[in-house]
């Protein structure tokens, strides 16, 4: 015996509906867009051209050179200030 078709229409499942977290893909596949046209707009205002070396720092050879040590004791008086000043 053949089925009829209204218990085919019967048994089909309902098509699934959207909910919240369907807006929340989409807000955030538009945020993640904006995102990158933004980006290309950053990107795009570089030169093309390599950027020039800048030069090195050369630095004296270890162990020699340089200043002298001081001579004599600390600056001031016995506390470090400056000689005479009151207490």
């Amino acid at each position: 015996m053949a089925r009829s078709r209204r218990t085919d229409d019967v048994d089909a499942p309902a098509p699934a509906k959207s909910d919240a977290y369907v807006g929340l893909l989409l807000i955030s596949l538009l945020a993640q867009m904006a995102g990158a046209a933004f980006f290309f707009l950053d990107w795009s205002q570089y030169d093309t051209a390599k950027p020039k070396i800048p030069p090195t720092a050369t630095f004296p050879a270890a162990g020699g050179g340089g200043n002298p040590p001081p001579v004599g004791g600390p600056a001031g008086g016995p506390a470090g200030g400056p000689v005479g000043a009151p207490k």
